[in-house]
């Protein structure tokens, strides 16, 4: 039988225990702290602009009683000479805790592109807070308007600027990039970085008695050697598209005759690019794709709709090609193809000069195979 002085002895023990127990004293609720979401960094009047994106996640929790409600959006800007001035005039601006670690994009002006990331990417990497799998962007519009867009149902942060890899996989064209891959090719020789551009599109969904805008890609910013050397649109960047391994999902749109079209569907398209070396260094590059038939106008023989598939392959590859070359750039990374396989004969070519003309690609060899042909009965297919 215990004697009450161990029950007092018992007493003691047991509440000095509990002042050592964790708890949540010290907790903060969610619509405590501002959570930044995206953060865009413009380059004007030699003073930098960050633009911080916050969401109240009041809205964000479903319940079974009531359905989500749009979620709101604020957007507060800093200034300052350099990039860690300008987040620090944010937090004198702020009347809660900012947390950086919810950023999942960043948005540069054109602005900044052409000043040179030298003096950005410094403070970037060196935040603990954000992450290297943020997403990066580029634009010549208004940052703080990209940052209004949201969602048919009222949110920002589930959009495809957030999820670029959801519409990548539908529809390919400019690889999305982040934050870990975008400063390791940035000085990288003979690598030549594809950013994407984003655009505000007006008025593409339409409700009964409004209209909601949106924010898209619309082309690629090109940069090489910490450079901005220019940007092409998006019908530019078609030839793109079958020079990636990266490539999910891309339509090929085909003339048959009379006019008629005959759209294919390409999954994944295998590059290979070969240098030669001679007088000059040329490149021969190997495109083997996998088509499905989309759409189809006209019925044509299966031999007559590869061979025009692959007129339009080298076409577009072409096309793109020529569009960078004048603005100097190397749309498909031939000269990193060299730098990787051949370093001396990179520093005796291409090492401080940009040497590529409409001749340096001596040859495209396109190989396409129809797989499959869907619902639609393609009697000479065998």
């Amino acid at each position: 039988m215990k004697t009450p002085l161990t029950w007092i002895r018992n007493v003691i023990i047991i509440t000095c225990t509990v002042f050592f127990l964790g708890g949540c004293w010290d907790a903060r609720d969610i619509q405590d702290i501002h959570y930044i979401t995206a953060m865009g960094i413009d380059y004007k009047d030699d003073h930098f602009v960050v633009y911080s994106q916050v969401v109240s996640f009041a809205g964000v929790a479903k319940t079974e009683n009531r359905q989500t409600e749009p979620t709101p959006v604020w957007v507060a800007t800093g200034t300052g000479k350099t990039l860690s001035e300008a987040i620090i005039n944010l937090y004198e601006k702020a009347n809660q805790q900012i947390y950086w670690a919810h950023i999942s994009l960043i948005v540069f002006s054109e602005n900044t592109l052409k000043e040179g990331l030298g003096k950005v990417n410094d403070t970037l990497l060196r935040f603990q807070q954000i992450r290297e799998t943020t997403w990066l962007y580029g634009t010549s519009d208004s940052i703080e308007k990209i940052f209004m867009v949201t969602n048919l149902f009222g949110s920002s942060v589930q959009t495809s600027l957030f999820n670029p890899m959801d519409i990548y996989e539908l529809h390919s064209l400019v690889p999305p990039i982040r934050i870990q891959r975008f400063f390791s090719e940035y000085h990288e020789p003979g690598m030549t970085i594809k950013l994407p551009k984003l655009s505000i599109i007006k008025a593409v969904w339409k409700e009964e008695k409004s209209k909601e805008d949106t924010a898209k890609l619309t082309g690629a910013f090109l940069m090489k050697n910490q450079d901005l050397k220019g940007e092409l649109a998006k019908d530019q960047l078609n030839g793109f598209r079958w020079m990636s391994n990266t490539t999910r999902r891309a339509p090929l749109t085909v003339n048959a005759n009379d006019d008629n079209k005959i759209v294919l569907m390409i999954n994944r398209p295998k590059v290979k690019i070969k240098p030669v070396y001679k007088s000059s260094i040329m490149f021969d590059v190997n495109v083997k794709i996998k088509a499905a038939v989309s759409d189809m106008e006209a019925n044509i023989p299966l031999a007559e709709l590869i061979d025009e598939a692959e007129k339009e392959v080298k076409k577009e590859i072409m096309e793109t090609y020529e569009a960078a070359l004048e603005k100097n750039t190397d749309i498909y990374n031939l000269e990193e193809v060299v730098y990787r396989k051949n370093l001396q004969k990179w520093r005796e070519h291409f090492e401080g000069q940009f040497v590529l003309n409409e001749d340096s690609i001596r040859n495209i060899d396109v190989e396409v195979t129809i797989q499959q042909t869907g619902d639609f009965d393609f009697k000479h297919l065998k």
